[in-house]
């Protein structure tokens, strides 16, 4: 089965949490097939970073659905948007 490499931008509710706290936070939570590949910081405005990430996950219906859930459930995650997602 194929898989999948999403990039998702994840901004936090404070601007004091730091995007390690999150990305920590975001592989703890993450089911066992899914992983963080990469990760990476872009500042916004006002002191605000957003975490940015590449989730590899299964190709399978409702997964990506399933992960943007999680994602959005995390303590301290505000919003996220998924940027790009390609097949390996």
């Amino acid at each position: 089965m194929a898989r999948i490499v999403g990039t998702y931008k994840i901004l936090p509710e404070d601007p004091e949490t730091k995007p390690a706290v999150i990305k920590e936070r975001i592989i703890k939570a993450l089911p066992e097939d899914m992983k963080v590949t990469a990760s990476g910081e872009r500042p916004i405005a006002y002191g605000l970073v957003a975490l940015v990430v590449d989730i590899n996950f299964k190709e399978q219906d409702g997964l990506q659905d399933h992960l943007e859930e999680v994602l959005a459930g995390i303590e301290g995650v505000s919003e996220i948007e998924a940027l790009q997602l390609f097949r390996l």
